[in-house]
């Protein structure tokens, strides 16, 4: 138990020094929580030692023929003992599996953040000089082309236009 908290402490340190800088605040979070875990490690080590020696008294006297109220006294002792094991045991695991979703969390921002943006979009550039064209109120590809004496196809392929829809505002290419 204690190598397991050791190292979940360990691995929270670790984690502290590879993600990005931390605010003052949560240097100091960090820090109460893991001198929290290892308070609450000690408890458990302690109460675990306590358990072990009145189960041994207990198995002392149950031999010996002890008094009952002694032996009743010791049984509560115990079953108190063992519920207040139990409750460490599980503020430390939620503990622990806060820790980990928190640096599960950093771990995955920072893979983001270190993943390179996906190159933009590549257009075909027309070979050949151009010319450009802002796209007005009641015209339509086939009247620019011919206006400019190219083809409806050669503007959409300069322009990488999928369908004849264009805008009013649009700047299109034409050959020259």
């Amino acid at each position: 138990m204690k190598k397991t908290l050791t190292g979940l402490a360990m691995a929270i340190v670790a984690g502290a020094a590879i993600a990005a800088p931390d605010s003052a605040r949560e240097s100091f979070l960090k820090r109460q929580a893991y001198e929290e875990m290892v308070r609450v490690s000690g408890q458990v080590d302690v109460l675990q030692t306590n358990l072990a020696e009145i189960t041994s008294r207990l198995a002392r006297l149950e031999n010996d023929n002890g008094s009952r109220s002694e032996i009743e006294d010791l049984k509560a002792e115990i079953a108190a003992l063992k519920a207040n094991n139990t409750e460490l045991r599980n503020r430390m695991n939620a503990m622990r599996d806060e820790i980990i979703r928190d640096l599960t969390g950093k771990i995955s921002r920072m893979q983001k953040d270190l993943t390179p943006p996906p190159p933009p979009p590549t257009h075909r550039e027309s070979a050949g000089p151009h010319r450009e064209y802002e796209v007005q109120s009641g015209d339509t590809l086939s009247l620019i082309a011919a206006a400019f004496k190219t083809t409806v196809p050669k503007i959409k392929e300069m322009n990488n236009l999928k369908n004849d829809n264009i805008r009013v505002g649009q700047k299109l290419k034409l050959p020259l």
